[in-house]
């Protein structure tokens, strides 16, 4: 849930968050529009320690998705 400026543009940064998420009721027109303009203009900034804990992240769900096959 992006709620203000800095969380909108620091998720696709540092996370590589590709899913902009927005209260319907607590989210106002203008900053719900502002957080998207934010968001859609981030890029992801790759710097190794966020390369690596994405990849921590990809490890821990191909387990995960392994332990739910089986």
């Amino acid at each position: 849930m992006i709620t203000d400026s800095f969380s909108a543009h620091q998720g696709v940064e540092d996370d590589d968050m590709n899913i902009l998420c927005l209260g319907g009721r607590v989210t106002g027109y203008y900053l719900a529009l502002d957080l998207v303009i934010i968001f859609l203009n981030s890029g992801f900034k790759g710097t190794e320690r966020f390369v690596r804990r994405l990849e921590k992240v990809s490890l821990m769900e191909a387990k995960n998705n392994i332990n739910h096959n089986t």
